[in-house]
Formats: C-alpha cells, structure tokens, sequence
C-alpha cells in the first residue's frame, strides 16, 4: 500500500476508489474490475490507482477488506465463551454461508479466475481469511475433535472449509443449480450439524474407549 500522506481530499478521492472497487467486486467479479472501470466507475484519472494505492492488487486488497469487514463481527462467534466450541464454530458457518451470499461476483470470481490478477487476488482473499480467523477455527475443532496433533488440525479445518465453500461457490456460478433445494435456513443448519457430527466422531470414541479403560481397571 503506498505510504503517501494525503489531504482530506486525497483521502475522499480514496475512499471514493475503494467504493466504485467494491461496486465492481460485487456485482460483476474480478474479471471486470480493470484499472479502466475501477477509474470510470470512481471518475478519477487512470493514473489516480498507482498514486493513491501502489497498484491495481493494493486497491482490490483493500475493496476486499472492506467487503469483509462484517467477517470481524463473525469471527467473534468463535470467541463467544458462553457457547460450546460446537455452538461457536455453528454460528461461524452459517454466518459464513450468509456473508458469500451478500458477495456472489465474488466467489463466482474465485472459483473461475480469468487471468493471474483475478487467481493473486483469490489468496488476498484466503491470506484475509486465514490471518482473521483461521487459529480460532483451529482452537475449536481442536476442543470438538480431541486432535492435539498440528498438522491433524489444519487438515480437519480444510475439510470443513471444503464443505463450507462448495455449495457457495457452486450456487455463485448457477442460482438454479441442485445446490438450491438444499440452502433453505432449516437445511442449512442441519448440513452444518452433519458436518460438525464427523467432527466430533473421533473425540466420542475416544471417550468412549476411556471409558471402557476405566470400567477394566
């Protein structure tokens, strides 16, 4: 991000490119959030993008980080104390799912990059996503899970991302896809349950061997 001190203007003049930014990301993806529209859409001079951010990949990092500022107040389910580590990492997933539909161009955009800005500004996303939340995910399959091993996390949390992203992205890139019979509220919920059931699998068996341990001693 450049570090050049701007006036009250220069910093409405940026503000005004990371909402016509935003606008663009929202409605028509990455694909079209050239450094041409993003200036006609903010009606500043081309050149405006490289002084007021750097570059092209600083000013769509920041239209993401404003897009995903709501991600702040759903990461804080996965801090909430008075819930269950399954409660907690429910209320995060469901709040997900409702975050991706407010951002459809958006997925649709990672899941079909059309050109290396569109796959660097797929791992802004994902180093967002990781950077705000991912320990805290980890922190809670590891309480549901029993799993004490790093790397036995960080898979078990790829696994429930997977999950999680897939039916957003297929439902991104085709609205009357399968995908829509099953995104009800009612639905939803208890396909995070399912998920969160093989989650806590290894954690029930093995307090169920413990169990059967003690009951031999």
């Amino acid at each position: 991000m450049s570090d050049r001190k701007l006036t009250g203007k220069g910093e409405k003049v940026r503000e005004k490119m990371i909402a016509a930014t935003v606008k663009i990301l929202q409605q028509e993806g990455f694909k079209k959030a050239t450094v041409r529209s993003i200036a006609k859409e903010a009606d500043v001079n081309i050149a405006s993008v490289r002084y007021y951010f750097g570059s092209k990949e600083e000013l769509i990092g920041c239209a993401l980080e404003y897009m995903m500022g709501n991600l702040e107040n759903i990461v804080a389910y996965l801090d909430d104390t008075r819930l269950s580590a399954r409660e907690r990492l429910k209320k995060y997933i469901i709040a997900y799912f409702h975050l991706a539909r407010q951002h459809p161009a958006l997925f649709r955009s990672i899941s079909n990059p059309s050109s290396d800005d569109a796959k660097d500004t797929y791992f802004i996303y994902l180093s967002l996503l990781h950077s705000q939340c991912w320990s805290k995910v980890i922190r809670n399959i590891a309480e549901i899970t029993g799993y004490t091993d790093p790397a036995d996390l960080d898979l078990k949390a790829m696994q429930i991302f997977s999950a999680v992203e897939f039916p957003i992205i297929l439902e991104s890139n085709k609205a009357d896809s399968f995908i829509s019979n099953y995104t009800d509220s009612d639905t939803l919920s208890r396909y995070v349950d399912i998920l969160l059931d093989n989650a806590e699998e290894k954690n029930e068996k093995k307090e169920y061997l413990k169990e059967i341990m003690h009951g031999v001693k």
